[in-house]
C-alpha cells in the first residue's frame, strides 16, 4: 500500500521570495522580456501560485520597486550624529540591495502614472533625511544647490553599489562613503546669474534631417527616450519622422531593434570617436581623461534622449546584436580606465573602473535634470563635480 505523500507547507515567506526573484529577473532581462512563468520557475512554483499573491506582471513590478524604497528607509532614518555616520549607513544598505537602482531607472516607465507619483513620493520621502542632512552641513548653499549635490550623492550610491562586485566589499564601502562625503563638501558652484546670463531662452526647435534614414534615427531615439522602447510602435516613429508611411520604414531598417541598434551604435561611434582625439592630442593621462569628460558631458547635455536610450534599453537588443554594443561600451570603459589607473597609480584596477562608472552615472543623471537650457547652465558644475569624482583638478582650465 503507498504511503500518503506529505503535504508541503507553503512558506511564509513566499510572496518576499516571488519579489526577490522578480526583482532579479526584471533587471536581468527587462520587464518585458520576462514572463510570469520565468518568475515562477526561479522560486520553484507554478505559474498560477504567482497569481496567488499578485494579480499580474505589472503588480509585481510595483512590489518590487516598493519593496527596495521601504528596505532603504530604515538606513536613512536612523539616528547618526552627523552626515559621515549617515553616508556610511546608506553605503552599507545599498551594498545589500546593488541593482535597485537599475530597476528604478529603467523598468519605473512600465507603470501607470498614478502607480509612479505614488513611488516617486515615497522615494522623496525616503531619502528626505539625507538632504536635511546635506543642508544642515552646507547653510552655505541655496535648496537647488543642496539638490545638485544630493542627485550626485545619490548617483554615487546606486552605481557604485551595482558595479562594486570586482571590489573588495570593505573596500568598495568605504570608497563610497568617503567619495560621498567629498561631494557634500563640493565648493565648485557657478552663480546662476554667470550660469545662464540672467535670462531663460527660447525652447529650443526639433528641426528634422533631410536624410529620411536620420530623421527616423533621431525621432525614434526621442520616442525611445519619452515613452519607452516598448511603448513605440514603426507607425508612431513613421509618423513623428515627418509622416512616412509605416512600410517605407523597412527600406531603412530591417525592424524596430535595428533602428535601436543604430541608435546606440551612433552614440557610442561619436564618443569613442572624441576619445580617439583626446588621445591623440594629450600628452598626460590627466589631460586625456579631462578631454573625455568634457566629450562626455556635452553629449549627455545636447544628445540626454540618446544616452538614456543606451543606459536603459540595451536589454531590449536581439542578443546576437546586443554582444557587438556591449563590447562598444566595454570598450570606452576599459579606456577610461586606462587614463585614470595613469593618472592615480594608487588606484587598483578594480577600484579604477568602479570610478569611472560613477563618474559617467553623475554625468547622466545631473545631465539629464530639468530642460535642456537649464542643464546647460549647469555644464560647468557637472564637470567639476565628475572632476571631483575622478580625482582631477576641479579648477583645471576648460578642455572645449
Amino acid at each position: 500500500m503507498t504511503e500518503p505523500r506529505p503535504r508541503t507547507t507553503r512558506p511564509r515567506d513566499r510572496k518576499q521570495q516571488i519579489i526577490a526573484a522578480a526583482s532579479e529577473q526584471f533587471r536581468a532581462s527587462g520587464f518585458h522580456n520576462v514572463g510570469i512563468s520565468d518568475i515562477a520557475e526561479a522560486v520553484g512554483i507554478s505559474g498560477p501560485a504567482v497569481y496567488r499573491h499578485f494579480r499580474g506582471k505589472q503588480e509585481l513590478l510595483y512590489a518590487t520597486l516598493a519593496d527596495a524604497i521601504d528596505k532603504n528607509t530604515e538606513a536613512f532614518r536612523g539616528e547618526y550624529r552627523d552626515l559621515r555616520e549617515l553616508l556610511d549607513a546608506v553605503a552599507v544598505a545599498m551594498l545589500e540591495r546593488r541593482h535597485t537602482g537599475v530597476l528604478w531607472e529603467r523598468e519605473l516607465a512600465h507603470l501607470a502614472q498614478e502607480q509612479r507619483q505614488e513611488l516617486r513620493a515615497r522615494y522623496v520621502a525616503t531619502i528626505e533625511p539625507l538632504r536635511a542632512a546635506i543642508a544642515a552641513s552646507r547653510p552655505d548653499l541655496s535648496a537647488d544647490s543642496v539638490e545638485l549635490l544630493l542627485r550626485a550623492v545619490i548617483a554615487v550610491f546606486a552605481t557604485m553599489s551595482q558595479h562594486a562586485g570586482k571590489a573588495e566589499p570593505a573596500r568598495a564601502r568605504q570608497l563610497m562613503a568617503d567619495l560621498a562625503g567629498v561631494l557634500c563638501a563640493f565648493r565648485g558652484f557657478v552663480p546662476r546669474e554667470d550660469a545662464d546670463g540672467g535670462r531663460r531662452p527660447a525652447p529650443r526647435g526639433r528641426l528634422l534631417p533631410v536624410s529620411r534614414r536620420q530623421a527616423v534615427l533621431a525621432v525614434a531615439t526621442r520616442l525611445f527616450a519619452e515613452r519607452g522602447y516598448e511603448a513605440v510602435g514603426m507607425e508612431d516613429i513613421a509618423t513623428a519622422a515627418g509622416g512616412m508611411a509605416g512600410p517605407s520604414l523597412y527600406h531603412h531598417f530591417a525592424g524596430k531593434s535595428a533602428i535601436l541598434v543604430a541608435a546606440l551604435t551612433r552614440c557610442l561611434e561619436a564618443l569613442l570617436f572624441d576619445l580617439s582625439a583626446a588621445l591623440e592630442y594629450a600628452e598626460r593621462p590627466g589631460q586625456a581623461l579631462d578631454a573625455a569628460l568634457h566629450s562626455f558631458v556635452r553629449v549627455s547635455i545636447q544628445h540626454g534622449d540618446a544616452m538614456r536610450a543606451l543606459l536603459h534599453e540595451i536589454v531590449n537588443v536581439p542578443a546576437e546584436e546586443r554582444q557587438n554594443v556591449r563590447r562598444m561600451q566595454h570598450d570606452y570603459v576599459t579606456e577610461w580606465t586606462a587614463l585614470l589607473s595613469g593618472h592615480r597609480p594608487e588606484l587598483s584596477p578594480a577600484e579604477a573602473e568602479l570610478l569611472v562608472h560613477t563618474a559617467h552615472s553623475v554625468v547622466t543623471t545631473l545631465s539629464h535634470d530639468g530642460e535642456p537650457w537649464t542643464r546647460q547652465a549647469r555644464r560647468e558644475e557637472i564637470i567639476a563635480l565628475s572632476r571631483t569624482v575622478l580625482g582631477l583638478p576641479v579648477d583645471a582650465p576648460s578642455a572645449d
